[in-house]
């Protein structure tokens, strides 16, 4: 595995991202098919913070603008599987939190980071009346997507501010996707969840659920939580097509919302309406610029989430066209 430990709002999403990634992978990456077209498969996660995806997916945007692509998804649990996926071949491009993305360039994965996709936000949710502070956790367990999941850095980060130990609360994590660590929550089979959208937001709705405040000091409303990435060889390949599709920037949610909702809302089943609160929660920022991407590095590096020496700068993690920090 690649994610190792040496101590145990409006909506702006811009569709660009995404078609320049899945632009590039079809024209430099993929397997062929039979009948000659370019196979290329995008992995990504759970959560609205992958909208742009889902509507793409469904639009069967990569289909309209570009000839010859079959394009196959995969929803994955954690971006570790993802960057496991990238060094074998299976995954041509992805979408992940900044942490997992982080570690993978670190250790080789054969990516840079070439956009920002989303900020969402994350919560602490619990069951238990009695914790209201990380202060409160003994040994109750806390789900989360994966060791080494963005999840798992904030929650470090987090425990290093207010317990003075980045690792105090590593043996509580009890791992698992964002859906079965909801259904954990609910039922009690877990005390905590930190989570994010849409599960933040459908936690809230149930009796005896409340946040533990403990994330938005470390990790503040607007960071960058989800980031697109395209191999090098794709980047190096096809410059002059990846230059174009950066150009060209396509903001289909922000003009797009209610049209945006009624496409996702069955998959979270929920109406329309609802999906589209979601969606214009000030905290889900959909955007191409990065930011606190170097903070959380600069973190995962003095704190030993990293097997390899971290990023000096920015430009080491992402590709001359990515905009923040």
């Amino acid at each position: 595995r690649f994610i190792t430990m040496k101590h145990g709002k409006k909506v702006i999403a811009v569709m660009l991202i995404l078609i320049m990634t899945l632009s590039l992978a079809a024209c430099g990456g993929g397997d062929e098919t039979a009948d000659g077209k370019t196979k290329l498969t995008i992995a990504h996660q759970y959560g609205i913070a992958y909208a742009p995806l889902e509507v793409m997916k469904q639009q069967k945007l990569i289909e309209k603008h570009y000839d010859g692509v079959e394009v196959e998804w995969s929803t994955l649990n954690s971006g570790s599987t993802i960057n496991e996926g990238f060094l074998s071949g299976d995954i041509d491009v992805g979408a992940m939190g900044v942490g997992p993305a982080v570690t993978g360039v670190t250790s080789g994965v054969p990516y840079k980071i070439c956009s920002n996709m989303s900020a969402q936000p994350h919560k602490i949710m619990t069951n238990n009346p009695n914790i209201k502070s990380l202060k409160d956790i003994t040994d109750e367990k806390i789900a989360l997507v994966n060791i080494g999941s963005i999840q798992h850095i904030l929650l470090a980060m987090a425990a290093k501010e207010q317990l003075g130990d980045a690792h105090a609360l590593d043996e509580n994590i009890a791992a698992m996707a964002h859906p079965d660590g909801m259904s954990s929550l609910i039922s009690g089979s877990v005390d905590c969840h930190l989570t994010t959208s849409p599960y933040v937001f459908k936690e809230a709705e149930e009796d005896g659920i409340t946040e533990v405040e403990a994330l938005e000091s470390v990790w503040p409303s607007g960071n960058s939580f989800i980031v697109a990435v395209a191999s090098t060889d794709l980047q190096e390949n096809n410059p002059e097509l990846y230059d174009a599709v950066v150009a060209a920037a396509i903001d289909y949610i922000n003009n797009n919302t209610a049209e945006a909702a009624e496409m996702l809302c069955e998959a979270e089943d929920v109406d329309a309406a609802t999906m589209e609160k979601w969606l214009t929660d000030k905290d889900c920022v959909y955007s191409t610029e990065t930011k606190g991407v170097m903070d959380m590095a600069n973190f995962m590096a003095e704190e030993g989430f990293l097997e390899n020496e971290g990023p000096k700068d920015f430009s080491d993690l992402a590709f001359d066209n990515v905009k923040g920090n």
